[in-house]
């Protein structure tokens, strides 16, 4: 990405269940470039965060329990 794109997000855990957890992605930015601009156009943005979400998923129920590492928020 460029140095004048912009971006935000959020990605929020809400508690279903005891081994249930409904995992939300919210992203705003906007291409800058030809090519960010076409890839945005045809999903491939979209395609991408799915599939890294879905490798999360597959992380974290291949460790099964929490690890006790790092916990808090990223600024």
């Amino acid at each position: 990405m460029g140095g004048d794109t912009r971006h935000a997000g959020a990605v929020t855990f809400h508690r279903l269940e005891a081994a249930r957890t409904r995992v939300t992605v919210q992203l705003d930015w906007e291409p800058s470039g030809l090519v960010e601009k076409v890839g945005s156009a045809v999903g491939v943005d979209d395609h991408q965060v799915k599939a890294d979400t879905k490798r999360f998923k597959e992380y974290v129920e291949e460790h099964g329990d929490p690890t006790g590492g790092w916990r808090g928020d990223v600024s």
